[in-house]
Parts: structure tokens; sequence; C-alpha cells
């Protein structure tokens, strides 16, 4: 898998790890100050920059998998007051959570029922932020973004998915799939229109007569606005509205 990376970038070098690891910023305060979460300590930078655009309003969030229910907590410190925030979980102990008076809200049932899913959507719906952080199994994170980013994901929004790490370890490789593979797909689905037999530049350039208005493309193609990748971590956009087809300009 290694030897694409060429010669040099596959070149084994020594990685010295270190128990001590500063992480700075509100949240990385507020994680500090929070008991029963089990994060990696740089996840927080990374959800920083995911969410920064959704500090100065009320927001709907979506957790998937709530386990000690620490991380619900961390989020309504640090999101605006006004968010509400729902939280999925198996767990059926995890109810224990639910405190609507803060407009924490949570719900039993399994990320892979794609019913439960849709009445979560429903009930407290379309989220501006959803957080898999439930199963890790390659399958179920596939399912449930298959479900939710086109069906529960608000537009502007933005799709978090963590602890990618366990694709990578035989008991959470249910399928020979993993995410990093389902977002390459995403990734050439961004790229769909260019695909087309004879696609040329001149089909994109403003004012051309060859110049496309309609295109046949998945509906991804559509609402995938970006795609961001940390250690263990994968951030997919939702365009705000539907992307449109891209505009050459020729000075």
């Amino acid at each position: 898998m290694l030897k694409a990376l060429g010669p040099e970038l596959s070149r084994e070098v020594t990685w010295a790890a270190s128990d001590t690891s500063a992480v700075d910023g509100e949240l990385a305060s507020i994680f500090a100050e929070t008991p029963n979460i089990h994060k990696m300590l740089h996840y927080l930078p990374a959800y920083e920059s995911a969410l920064s655009a959704f500090r100065s309003r009320p927001i709907r969030m979506l957790e998937i998998g709530v386990a000690r229910g620490g991380s619900l907590q961390m989020w309504r410190r640090y999101l605006h007051p006004d968010s509400t925030i729902v939280g999925i979980d198996i767990d059926p102990t995890t109810r224990q959570f639910d405190d609507p008076s803060r407009r924490l809200h949570v719900r039993i049932g399994s990320q892979t029922d794609i019913s439960f899913l849709q009445g979560v959507v429903s009930e407290l719906g379309p989220f501006d932020v959803i957080l898999d952080d439930g199963s890790h199994m390659n399958s179920h994170i596939a399912l449930t973004f298959q479900h939710l980013f086109p069906s529960g994901l608000a537009s502007g929004g933005v799709y978090i998915v963590e602890d990618l790490h366990s694709n990578y370890w035989k008991a959470y490789r249910d399928s020979p799939m993993s995410f990093a593979d389902f977002t390459k797909w995403l990734i050439d689905a961004m790229h769909a229109h260019y695909q087309t037999v004879d696609s040329k530049e001149l089909d994109y350039r403003a004012n051309d007569s060859h110049r496309l208005m309609e295109l046949r493309v998945p509906l991804a193609t559509t609402l995938v606005e970006k795609v961001e990748f940390y250690d263990s971590i994968a951030v997919v956009h939702r365009a705000k509205g539907r992307r449109e087809v891209p505009v050459s300009v020729y000075h």
C-alpha cells in the first residue's frame, strides 16, 4: 500500500512518542474541565476548525455515540447556548443524559437503523453538524453517512467521522471498504462532471457556445463541497444549496 508513495515518502524513519501533548484553545479548556470524555487530544483543534463557522448562532448537532455523556456536556458548553444537541446510542442507560430543559436530547437506537435515524431527523433535525463517534465498524460508518448526509444534514452543514484509525484494526473491518476508501468515491463523485465522454475545457468556459448548462451526475456531485482529512478524522462539508456547474474564464 505504501509503495505508491514513492521511494522517498515511503522511506522508514523513527517517530518518537510522548505522553505529554499541549493543546491550546477554548475547546481544549472545556475538555480539560469536563469528566467522562475519552478523546485523542489532536481531535480538539480539528473540531474547532470544523465548527468555527457555527459558534455565533444556534445550531442543531447530532452526535452518534453517547458513551458516558461527557461529550454532550462539552458541546453544551462550547456551542451557542440556544443550540440543540442530540445524542443517539444503542445503550439504554445513556437515556439518563436526556435533558430537554438544557436542549440536550438522547434517543436510543442503532446507527444502522434507517427508520430510527429518519425519525430522529424528523423530530429534531435537520442538523448543522453530525459527528459519528459510534460503533466504528466500517459498514456502519458508510451506511449511516449514505443516509444522513443527503437526508439529515442541513445545507452548509458539516459531517465529521472520527476514530478512523479503527478502520485499520481487524476487529472493526466487517467490510473490506474503509471510510477512507469510501471518501475516495466521494472525491471522484465531486468530479463526476469531468468524467463524461469527450469532456473538455470548453464545456465549462463562460459565454462559449460549447458551455454545458445541464449535466447528469450523481446527487453527491451537487452536494459535496469539500472533504478534509486529519489523523483519524474526516470532515465532509455539504454545499450551501447545490453546487453550480463550474465556470472557466478566459482572459
